[in-house]
């Protein structure tokens, strides 16, 4: 049996956001239910350790990574150019931002993720040995589904990165485990996720756990991902299955009224993205009052952003900016929409006088001003286009429309009256003009197969790239050391 030696950093409480933890969790197969946990403290601090592992795992370039490749951004480093151009050979090759910075060489290795799953399928196993009265039903069970979507978030993370991933919901008793097909994967987690997510509160009462504990909500959004992102891939006979799915899916958190969508006012933007709104559906926390601080290099805005949003008072110009090239395929500059002047400065300026200012939270650092916001993962807005996407590739126009207007009519942009293909299109860009900056951009490409073509995006990959794995990232070779069952993805080999 494998052993496994946990170390979890417990950075959130029921109390307190900002209160660290260590817990030391002795071998898994020297557990029993008489020595694992005795008390609800016990169960809470181990999943608030989950919660900090993942913070750990993609609190640095993870996020902006999801913007920066096959992007229309520029930047004041080779990186910038490497990621637009899907040269990840050559980013590999150049020096700092593989290693440092942006540490985009975290990307390669997806080790904290299996230790994430690892502990989450603990937490799911043990719960249930724990004394009989110190948890209610319910709670027993809300920790089991918490277990669930952590796990089903982290293999979901690693389909988009590496395709063909190891599969397991319980100690394996080895180390040879092959690589599963990604479509087979999404639809264990689906099903999994489906079986439990009614355990979950549509919300907390406390304020401090909303969006940044799993909830209903957030857990309905990662089934309706894995679906839309399963449906680019599998055969075209089973697509509609998934798109009806996400229907569903859309229509139950439709129904919640725990969630509602935020005004697009300065004040309340910078709600938004601080977190824990009636928006948020899942996000990771941050917050400088409380100690819990991401990498600067955890948003884009860190890229895209200048003095006095970002920077020093001598940081005067952005190291990036939206090229105006793709900009124009984006935002109408003739058309109304709030977001122009709520998240940009010289929106069309195509060079570093451009700002991005849909990140507004900052604190002051010694004599640097750092962001200060969640990242926001899934929020209704996203769940409300995906929606969106699968009623429109389901033939339902209408419906579709109305989702799609929803999200629309808070910027105060005008309502989308196109059908078929073009109504198609017209959602995935409005997933590019409301998620921007959020880390989604290439995620949307690749389940679209739009990266193929050179209108979404301006260095596409060729049909024979992509089918030999072009869209993923590259597997540290270390994997194979924790697993000889393993092998690589051989287009970056």
């Amino acid at each position: 049996m494998r052993k496994y030696t946990i170390i979890l950093f417990a950075a959130l409480t029921l109390s307190g956001m900002g209160c660290k933890k260590f817990l030391n969790i002795v071998p898994n197969d020297a557990l029993s239910g008489n020595n694992f946990w005795q008390t609800r403290n016990d169960v809470e601090t181990f999943t608030n350790g989950l919660y900090a592992s993942l913070r750990r795992k993609i609190g640095s370039g993870f996020v902006p990574a999801g913007d920066l490749r096959s992007s229309y951004i520029a930047t004041d480093d080779s990186y910038g150019t490497y990621l637009s151009r899907n040269d990840l050979r050559g980013l590999q090759a150049s020096s700092g931002q593989w290693s440092g910075g942006w540490s985009f060489g975290s990307m390669t290795r997806w080790k904290p993720f299996y230790d994430i799953i690892s502990s989450a399928n603990l937490l799911y196993k043990q719960v249930d040995a724990v004394p009989s009265g110190v948890l209610s039903d319910a709670d027993r069970k809300r920790y089991k589904a918490e277990a669930v979507f952590m796990r089903n978030l982290c293999y979901f993370f690693m389909v988009r990165l590496y395709g063909d991933i190891p599969y397991f919901t319980s100690d394996p008793g080895t180390n040879t485990i092959p690589r599963v097909p990604m479509v087979q994967v999404l639809n264990n987690c689906i099903a999994d996720m489906e079986a439990v997510k009614a355990d979950l509160p549509w919300s907390y009462t406390n304020p401090n756990l909303i969006g940044v504990r799993a909830m209903r909500g957030g857990a309905i959004a990662l089934e309706m991902h894995m679906n839309l992102w399963a449906a680019g891939f599998d055969v075209d006979t089973n697509k509609p299955g998934y798109y009806n799915a996400v229907k569903q899916l859309g229509m139950e958190l439709d129904s919640s009224k725990d969630y509602g969508l935020m005004a697009y006012t300065v004040e309340d933007n910078k709600r938004l993205f601080k977190g824990r709104t009636r928006e948020s559906l899942f996000e990771i926390y941050q917050s400088f009052n409380n100690g819990e601080i991401l990498s600067g290099y955890a948003n884009i805005g860190f890229a895209l952003s200048h003095y006095p949003l970002l920077g020093q008072s001598s940081f005067t110009k952005s190291r990036g900016y939206y090229e105006k090239e793709g900009l124009k395929n984006i935002f109408n500059d003739s058309e109304p929409d709030t977001r122009k002047s709520l998240w940009f400065e010289n929106l069309f300026a195509n060079n570093t006088s451009f700002q991005f200012k849909k990140f507004a939270n900052v604190y002051l650092n010694g004599t640097s001003i750092r962001n200060d916001d969640d990242l926001i993962i899934f929020r209704l807005s996203d769940a409300y286009l995906l929606t969106a996407e699968a009623l429109a590739e389901l033939g339902e126009d209408d419906a579709a429309k109305g989702y799609l207007n929803r999200v629309r009519e808070r910027a105060g942009a005008q309502a989308i009256t196109s059908t078929s293909e073009n109504l198609k299109d017209d959602i995935y860009f409005e997933r590019v003009r409301e998620l921007i900056g959020e880390g989604h951009f290439y995620y949307d490409l690749v389940r679209t197969k739009r990266i193929l073509d050179a209108e979404f995006c301006k260095y596409p990959i060729t049909v024979g790239a992509f089918n030999a794995g072009a869209w993923t990232w590259p597997i540290d070779a270390s994997a194979l050391t924790d697993n000889p069952a393993m092998t690589l993805n051989d287009y970056w080999r």
